[in-house]
């Protein structure tokens, strides 16, 4: 059965058909704009991805990327002019993705965070809550 990510507050379609991948697929060390999901597949993430955030040696806070439940896809499943850059959106030749949710459907409904530059990985990771996944047959 093949899903597509849907925009949550409009319905926009988002992402091509893909099928539905296991958490193992996903690769955690991916860099230099190589893909951490392979193309056709979405990987629900079934942990928080966040950082400690020191001032010194203490701990002064966490930096949440993403949720529990978050939803990973491969750049080149992402339908054309269907997401525009919004929030804080930085990066040298693309997007770094170190500021949060930097992706945003037509409709103005933050729904992801991209991640493009030349050191990250290429991905694209929907925010649960913010997207739904239809099925098709």
């Amino acid at each position: 059965m093949t899903v597509q990510i849907a925009c949550a507050s409009c319905g926009r379609p988002l992402t091509g058909q893909c099928e539905w991948g296991a958490e193992g697929d996903y690769d955690r060390t991916s860099i230099d704009r190589n893909p951490s999901v392979p193309k056709g597949m979405l990987i629900r993430l079934s942990r928080e991805d966040a950082v400690d955030v020191f001032q010194g040696d203490e701990i002064a806070g966490r930096k949440v990327y993403s949720g529990a439940g978050a939803i990973a896809s491969n750049p080149e499943d992402i339908l054309t002019d269907s997401l525009t850059s919004a929030g804080a959106d930085n990066g040298c030749c693309g997007s770094d993705g170190c500021d949060g949710p930097n992706r945003a459907c037509l409709c103005g409904s933050i729904v992801a965070t991209q991640w493009s530059d030349c050191w990250t990985p290429a991905e694209v990771r929907f925010l649960p809550d913010a997207v739904s996944t239809p099925n098709k047959a």
